[in-house]
């Protein structure tokens, strides 16, 4: 029974992964993006802990932990770089609509 909860975690957290990696690669705004990359630094870090536990073994404990603060740092150094210039916030491929000059 452990065996049958433990493969359907993984695949869904594979599944979660590979649904957030094509947000990464195509979503339309830089927030989508990073709230992907944080997402599958997450399911990364759980697939991590549920093969520790299959295994039962600790060494993945420190990978882990290292791997989570990777994420949050990544992330934080994401949103405190779009916050101090916000105009990268706009939408990845769309064009700005010309200005028109009056007379």
């Amino acid at each position: 029974m452990m065996t049958i909860v433990v493969i359907l975690a993984l695949a869904l957290l594979i599944a979660a992964s590979m649904l957030a990696l094509v947000r990464v690669l195509m979503g339309p705004t830089i927030i989508d993006r990073i709230i992907a990359f944080d997402l599958v630094a997450i399911s990364i870090v759980g697939m991590m802990v549920i093969l520790s536990v299959w295994w039962k073994t600790q060494l993945f404990i420190e990978i882990m932990l290292i791997f989570s603060l990777l994420g949050f740092v990544g992330t934080v150094a994401f949103v405190c770089y779009l916050h101090n210039d916000p105009s990268k916030l706009k939408r990845v491929g769309k064009k700005e609509p010309s200005k028109k000059e009056t007379p």
